[in-house]
């Protein structure tokens, strides 16, 4: 043997030095090739792929999910009332409603001094001499 293994000592976490993992190659050889990514990327690589559709009098590669959404989009216009929920539950986008949103936090408006004056007043007058709203609350709930 030489004075390589003679010094390194074998035990638990330790393989012996011929039966551990050589640099540059995999542990699990046979295991998933590359390509294969499961179903969602089988999916989309399908979706993907290119097909030949007739659009009138002339014919067109479009990708299978271009196919789908055309034809999906054109029985929703001949009036399929399920296909046209299901294209409005998968893209909010046609009727922005993400603008909505937006324009919603916009309209928030700071209230004015008269707004103040308005809350400082009603406050006012539900206060009693101590400045206790619940002795009013307690009067109020006896009578």
């Amino acid at each position: 043997m030489s004075d390589d293994t003679k010094e390194y000592e074998v035990g638990y976490g330790k393989p012996p030095k011929a039966t551990q993992f050589k640099k540059g190659r995999s542990g699990n050889p046979k295991g998933r090739p590359k390509g294969a990514k499961g179903v969602n990327a089988s999916l989309k690589r399908e979706l993907e792929t290119k097909i030949t559709v007739r659009e009138g009098s002339h014919e067109i590669r479009i990708s299978k999910a271009e196919a789908i959404a055309k034809r999906f989009t054109a029985g929703a216009l001949k009036g399929d009332t399920k296909l046209l929920m299901a294209l409005l539950k998968l893209d909010t986008d046609l009727f922005n409603a993400s603008e909505l949103d937006a324009q919603e936090s916009v309209r928030t408006v700071e209230p004015d001094a008269v707004d103040y004056d308005i809350l400082r007043d009603f406050f006012s007058s539900q206060l009693d001499g101590d400045g206790d709203l619940e002795n009013e609350e307690a009067e109020d709930d006896d009578s």
